[in-house]
């Protein structure tokens, strides 16, 4: 069954170099309606390579609200693609802790206009 989070961004910071630029993002994360953790991702332009399709490589990690007792948030991270002319992302999990271990290898879709992030 396929999950929702919503992101609220907190900042977007655009850094530049020579071969390219970076986009650095952050904010919370919500499953209906709760808070439940915070979320950063990075998406590379690189000249020569993702210009021609206004289109950037993504890493996105949501990190769960850290349990009582522990030293380290669970979390997955997603990694695929950025449309900039829609804001909409498409990927799959790539890692996750061990309470979210059975999401790895599924899909996942941004949409741009809402900032809903569904896997599975």
């Amino acid at each position: 069954m396929p999950v929702q989070y919503e992101l609220r961004r907190a900042s977007l910071n655009n850094v530049s170099d020579v071969a390219g630029l970076w986009q650095h993002e952050g904010g919370t994360v919500f499953e209906a309606g709760k808070q439940v953790g915070f979320y950063a991702s990075y998406k590379r332009v690189t000249n020569g390579g993702t210009t021609a399709e206004n289109t950037a490589m993504l890493t996105l990690t949501i990190f769960f609200n850290k349990l009582l007792g522990t030293t380290a948030p669970e979390n997955i991270t997603l990694q695929g693609s950025h449309d900039f002319n829609t804001g909409n992302e498409v990927g799959s999990v790539s890692a996750a802790s061990l309470s979210h271990h059975a999401m790895i290898a599924q899909n996942f879709s941004r949409n741009g206009a809402t900032n809903v992030v569904t896997v599975g």
